[in-house]
């Protein structure tokens, strides 16, 4: 017998008790503020114990603390202004129950939450509904029916689904989502049939309507933590003079936007986004043009996982082979095919776009809602197809086609003129074109598509739609074919791929073991991964603009990817541009470009980055990878599992029924544990419960703000690491290693003598006689796990960082074998160093990872942490003028190398080092013995 503690009511089992508890709404409540409450009790207990550094094994302090006086290394948003309080922005008009209340009410009964049931919908228990969705998620409806029918499976499990199609029965009665319908378009050509008459095609248009879905996006309880409803200013400053710009509620739009609205709207930003991609692989010409929908109050975090169901599939475009029109007049066709279906699939949110439409949010609040589309992800052609613009002009401003290479401002596009320029070329005033109008219709570039879907869409400029393409852009455009390839004609292919091969390896940076030249297909990844060493590539061969020019391609890249940004990086992210284009001309004057222009449509898009950052926030929340990573579920795996025949409508049956078993699920999770919570919430910021205001005037230069809860100096952030090692040796190679095979194999001279100096300092008078012997045996570890700080600016992704310090491995059988894997490291120092003072290597220094070992019992000295031994780097004195680098060489002493014995905890993490490759790399390097 159990007993709920909040309601006192007696159950059959604890399980029952935790199931009531996820379904009564009062118990639930009650439940969760006693974990909050567990929870900050917790929290305020692990930062009194990292204070005090009493577990030496997982959390170790900082030697070196930052003065106060110094800004933090990495900025984060401490303070924060709301939106002006006379204009009730996102203000509540009630509550009401979310769609997980009415799904829980309208099949639960009361005396069903009493007694702990869980109902698992038409499934009969948990185990069948997890069968169930497995069969759904994984199996093909050949492979459920064959699965199903098995012995084992009549006999033991006997499910009460006994075929497939008692199985789709069962998951087509789950909760739906919003139903799809198919439209027939009749496109009538300008080719005539034998009988004299204009041949005629009809296509399937599927959509749904996106107003739903934004409906069941904004009332998901699933993000009742991770959404906001209003606009916010953040700023590192009390006075309000660094901004802060990362999330899309942080940025420019929705503040400018939340003045023209009337008092108490709530602005639902529309991100638009679609991109044709190919269903068939090796036959056919089968394609699928999804258009996806997310909005801007979620999480960017959260919108970029296909995992969150953040974003949702509205609609696939027909893609049509319009073979009643001639050749000439096909292209216009299909423009205004494109538009017509989106205007069609668009026009509820342009009519509620207009009034605001009631409706209840995740946190349970009824509110107006005002949905307005604010960006459109695509890439550069499908933009032109939405701005109703020539693909050699720009979809945002007024640049000539033969000006996209200068570094200019120019105007930008006017919506009321373009709206009126298209419907004079579409239909011309008494038939006749206006001279004027024709030829600054013909300037702007524009194409004679009327209406496009966009006019009618109320408080929407398309021509500010078009945010950053980091894949396309940058990292596919911009570097990949243009910088790689001037630089390839510059250095050499055969040099290059060498440099490449040499080019020294740490964990999780990839290494082309076979050059670059023979790889005929990359993927976004590879061009990341490419960019951390092109420049390292070039120093040596390459003249000093070339490198100057590839740095600041390079500092504008890692810029614009920043999660968060501050009004100084958007000022570096500018200067980043202006550099490339003072040295670009280097490339013209080696020949590396044969164009005497720089033209170039995606060169020229980067121009408007710093101005969409601040106005929508960071780039990396409307990067086009996540469509790209969307096609997989919603495009090729629904085609898969069709017939491929008629395939659009099964694959939008496939798509409900996935949905609907997704759907489920989570609502499942909701009633056990609740709504998700995070220890980030949206933005990466913790809001304020109370405002801190004086409420008397303020200085001229100081803003109403309010300090954001719980938001330490980075200081703190960085003053503890965490590391880890094995509980255990699993490999007995590593056990009792001779100090003379350390010495051979880890290429570390020193070690007995380091070891030995380390003693001296450590051990009492006594001791000092005490001296280590080269056939004394060292456990050793083969790698270092640390845990790196969360950086808002870099994201939450890979955290854990390795440092290796293995020793080589002989072949056996088929394996070849492998060299000793020592890395370089960013060390802690107690030495002060004017260069770095104030920035993020400030008490660090370089040194080569030789060894990691804990010492034999039998010495007199016992640590509580393993040790380390390493080979000092020079210290950051030099800097190499044309590519910001810091020069670095081994330090010696007395013509030796600098080795010492240190503790594991003043280790950081790894650091790669580029090769001094010269002017010609030598044939000898590789990889594995470049470091030495």
């Amino acid at each position: 017998m159990a007993i709920c503690v909040y309601c006192r009511h007696p159950f059959k089992s604890q399980s029952a008790v935790s199931r009531h508890q996820g379904q009564s709404l009062e118990c639930r409540e009650k439940r969760d503020e006693r974990y909050t409450s567990l929870w900050k009790e917790r929290q305020r207990l692990r930062r009194e114990r990292e204070l005090e550094a009493d577990h030496p094994q997982r959390h170790t302090t900082v030697e070196d603390i930052p003065d106060e006086d110094h800004a933090p290394v990495y900025p984060k948003a401490r303070y924060r202004q709301d939106f002006p309080a006379e204009k009730h922005a996102a203000q509540s008009f009630g509550e009401s129950p979310t769609w997980f209340e009415k799904i829980r009410s309208e099949r639960i009964r009361d005396e069903q939450v009493l007694t702990g049931d869980q109902v698992y919908g038409p499934f009969e228990d948990e185990e069948e509904w997890e069968l169930a969705k497995w069969l759904i998620k994984n199996v093909g409806h050949n492979q459920a029916e064959n699965f199903l029918k098995l012995p084992i499976i009549r006999n033991r499990v006997h499910p009460t689904y006994h075929n497939k199609d008692r199985l789709l029965q069962n998951v087509d009665s789950l909760p739906k989502g919003v139903d799809w319908k198919c439209e027939l378009v009749e496109l009538t050509g300008d080719i005539k049939n034998l009988n004299g008459e204009a041949m005629k095609e009809t296509v399937e248009f599927w959509h749904r309507d996106p107003l739903d879905c934004i409906r069941e996006l904004i009332g998901n309880p699933f993000f009742r933590n991770l959404i906001r409803y209003a606009p916010e200013h953040h700023f590192l400053d009390k006075n309000g003079t660094t901004r802060v710009i990362n999330e899309m509620w942080t940025a420019d739009w929705w503040w400018d936007l939340q003045n023209l609205l009337p008092d108490g709207a709530t602005i639902a930003p529309i991100i638009l986004s679609s991109d044709k991609t190919k269903l068939s692989q090796f036959r056919g010409d089968k394609s699928a043009w999804p258009v996806y929908l997310t909005i801007g109050n979620i999480a960017k975090d959260v919108r970029r996982e296909a995992s969150s169901h953040a974003t949702v599939l509205v609609g696939y475009l027909p893609v049509a082979k319009l073979d009643c029109f001639t050749d000439k007049s096909r292209p216009a066709a299909k423009y205004r095919l494109f538009h017509y279906c989106m205007r069609t699939m668009l026009a509820s949110v342009a009519q509620a776009g207009r009034t605001g439409m009631k409706m209840t949010c995740a946190d349970r609040q009824d509110r107006s809602v005002w949905p307005i589309v604010a960006a459109y992800v695509a890439d550069y052609p499908e933009q032109c197809l939405v701005a109703c613009c020539m693909e050699n002009r720009c979809p945002m401003c007024q640049v000539p086609p033969d000006r996209r290479g200068d570094h200019d401002t120019h105007p930008a596009r006017h919506k009321g003129e373009s709206l009126s320029l298209i419907r004079e070329q579409d239909n011309p005033t008494n038939g006749v074109f206006d001279a004027a109008s024709e030829s600054r219709f013909k300037d702007l570039g524009l194409r004679p598509v009327y209406p496009p879907f966009w006019a009618d869409l109320p408080h929407s400029n398309v021509f500010e739609w078009f945010t950053p393409d980091l894949l396309h852009q940058l990292h596919k455009g911009v570097f990949k074919d243009h910088v790689v390839k001037w630089c390839t004609s510059i250095v050499g292919e055969d040099e290059l791929d060498a440099r490449f091969r040499a080019m020294s390896n740490i964990t999780g940076l990839r290494h082309f073991a076979h050059g670059i030249s023979t790889v005929s297909q990359w993927t976004g990844h590879e061009h990341k991964e490419m960019e951390k060493v092109f420049l390292g590539l070039l120093i040596g061969r390459a003249d000093a603009q070339v490198i100057r020019a590839v740095r600041a391609v390079l500092d504008f890249i890692n810029l614009a990817a920043l999660h968060s940004h501050t009004t100084e990086t958007l000022t570096l992210l500018r200067q980043s541009l202006d550099d490339f284009h003072t040295y670009k001309h280097i490339f013209i004057e080696l020949g590396a470009r044969t164009q005497s222009h720089f033209n170039i449509p995606k060169l020229h898009a980067i121009e408007h980055y710093a101005l969409m950052i601040l106005k929508f926030g960071s780039a990396d929340g409307f990067n086009t990878e996540s469509p790209e990573r969307l096609h997989i579920d919603y495009a090729k795996d629904a085609y898969r599992a069709s017939n491929h025949k008629d395939y659009t409508a099964q694959m939008v049956t496939w798509l409900r029924r996935q949905e609907a078993v997704d759907r489920f699920a989570r609502y499942l999770t909701w009633c056990r544990d609740g709504s998700p919570s995070t220890l980030r919430p949206a933005g990466g910021l913790d809001v304020a419960s109370e405002r801190t205001r004086d409420g008397t005037g303020q200085d001229e230069d100081t803003i109403e703000v309010c300090p954001l809860v719980d938001s330490p100096e980075i200081a703190l952030q960085v003053s503890t690491a965490m590391y880890k090692f094995p509980e255990r040796h699993r490999k007995t190679s590593l056990k009792g290693v001779t100090a003379a095979t350390i010495m051979e194999e880890h290429h570390a001279p020193q070690f007995l003598a380091s070891l030995t100096a380390y003693l001296r300092s450590q051990g009492s008078d006594s001791d000092s006689s005490f001296t280590p012997q080269p056939f004394d045996g060292f456990d050793l570890y083969a790698r270092l796990a640390t845990r790196l700080p969360l950086i808002d600016a870099t994201g939450p992704r890979a955290l854990k960082n390795v440092v290796r310090a293995s020793p080589p491995v002989p072949a056996q059988g088929r394996q070849p074998a492998k060299a000793a894997h020592l890395d370089f490291a960013l060390v802690r120092t107690g030495e002060p160093n004017e260069k770095t003072r104030g920035t993020p290597l400030q008490g660090l220094r370089v040194a080569h990872i030789r060894a990691i070992f804990t010492l034999p019992h039998h010495y007199p000295t016992r640590s509580s942490h393993p040790l380390a031994y390493v080979e000092w780097m020079t210290p950051f004195h030099r800097v190499d003028p044309d590519s910001g680098q810091y020069v670095l060489m081994p330090s010696t002493r007395q013509q030796k190398p600098y080795g010492e014995v240190i503790t594991v905890d003043r280790i950081v993490r790894n650091c790669h080092l580029w090769p001094a490759f010269g002017r010609a790399v030598d044939r000898r390097w590789t990889t594995d013995n470049v470091s030495d």
